[in-house]
């Protein structure tokens, strides 16, 4: 869907795709699956080949540039409510069309989006875009993932829906509603900011990495775990066993989890396939190797999940890198 309106010549995007190590093959795979970082990669480099900060979503090019100027207007307010008033003046002032608004409604703020159309892909990309960059712009303010209220889309449920819960961290996605929208709670928005600008020139070096990624080191329980997990690959430990070695109670660890949109599984998965991804595009380990690795006990299995992860068998992700 990224793709999708690039207007670029097709060996310019064979050639971001191999530089984000992203095997062309994938985009024939409806179910096909990348890492965050390939992902980041690929989105850095359309960025800077488009010239459109919304990569030919919008109703008319964002330019270059555009984020470095608002993230710098951000990191001079105080709270989150603040930054929210400040993200949805800025998008009014360069959406150049496109209806963007924000409000409030009851104890919640809403950010909405108008859209011509709500049948085709493209139009559930530019809402999920905005409202993914507007949730994660919010939490890397803070430095902790933001909890959001709800997300309200006018579209059906579709096939990518799927991937929803880890878009926007688990948080209720309502479907068939009258508007696109979405919410967030007066305790979230009385939060601190807590960056400034010596973090955001580390930020601005690739702000689609820092940005998908939200790694808060520390205080982001979610990247302590899928720390404790890399250093475990081949064994990695049951939730118990784990908590134990963070010296945190089973149930508090799967709490705050849970606080955060994330469960002990999906980090295991994630840490599991990035790893997978790794191996296959980075080393010369073969297959059965890698499933070892990750501590498969056969090659079979290890295929059939990666399968379900990517889309792809891992020799098919190999071949076509």
């Amino acid at each position: 869907m990224v793709l999708s309106k690039a207007r670029l010549d097709q060996s310019v995007i064979d050639e971001l795709l191999h530089n984000s190590r992203i095997p062309n093959h994938l985009l024939q795979e409806p179910n096909a699956r990348v890492s965050l970082v390939q992902y980041a990669q690929l989105m850095d480099g359309l960025t800077q080949a488009t010239g459109d900060e919304f990569l030919g979503h919008g109703s008319s090019p964002v330019p270059l540039g555009s984020m470095s100027l608002l993230t710098h207007w951000l990191v001079a307010t105080k709270t989150l409510a603040e930054a929210a008033e400040r993200i949805a003046r800025f998008y009014q002032m360069i959406g150049q069309g496109q209806a963007i608004h924000s409000y409030t409604e009851g104890d919640l703020l809403f950010f909405e989006i108008e859209l011509p159309s709500y049948k085709r892909h493209s139009d559930f990309f530019i809402a999920e875009l905005f409202f993914s960059n507007i949730h994660r712009l919010l939490s890397w303010l803070t430095m902790e993932i933001i909890h959001i209220d709800r997300v309200e889309l006018q579209c059906e449920m579709h096939d990518h829906a799927q991937d929803y819960p880890l878009l926007f961290y688990a948080a209720p996605i309502h479907f068939n509603q009258r508007k696109t929208r979405i919410s967030f709670s007066p305790t979230q928005l009385a939060k601190p900011v807590q960056q400034n600008l010596s973090n955001l020139e580390k930020f601005l070096e690739s702000p689609n990495f820092e940005i998908l990624v939200l790694d808060f080191k520390a205080d982001n329980l979610a990247s302590r775990v899928a720390v404790e997990l890399r250093k475990n690959l081949d064994a990695m430990p049951a939730l118990p066993e784990l908590a134990e070695t963070m010296d945190i109670k089973p149930y508090t660890l799967q709490r705050r989890l849970a606080d955060e949109g994330m469960t002990y599984l999906g980090i295991k998965n994630q840490v599991k396939r990035d790893a997978a991804i790794d191996f296959l595009v980075n080393t010369d380990l073969s297959i059965e190797e890698i499933s070892a690795q990750l501590g498969f006990s056969e090659t079979s299995p290890f295929t059939r999940t990666f399968k379900e992860w990517t889309g792809i068998p891992p020799s098919a992700y190999r071949k076509y890198h």
